[in-house]
């Protein structure tokens, strides 16, 4: 049995209640070199809906280059890396 092979991630729908999209946090929190602002952005994607938080994660580990050093999905790129690591091992296992 062939599977096809999978598509990257489309970009996350939002629809403006997420807290990255809330009026009262900082956007620049989330691409911000200092460990407070990204902590405060991880903090604040606790609360994303969770259909949403699992379109941003998808999107952002199928899309490294795009995702770049900031935060999504309250992962920062190291924590992406290990996820896309660890999802490359057990795709290759099922086969």
């Amino acid at each position: 049995m062939t599977t096809a092979p999978a598509r990257p991630a489309a970009f996350p729908r939002f629809t403006g209640t997420e807290p990255c999209r809330a009026p009262d946090t900082d956007p620049d929190w989330w691409s911000s070199s200092n460990s407070n602002d990204r902590a405060a952005a991880q903090l604040a994607c606790r609360r994303c809906p969770l259909a949403t938080f699992e379109r941003c994660l998808a999107w952002a580990i199928d899309h490294p280059t795009a995702a770049g050093n900031a935060i999504w999905a309250g992962t920062n790129r190291s924590q992406r890396a290990q996820l896309r690591r660890e999802l490359t091992t057990v795709a290759k296992e099922q086969k």
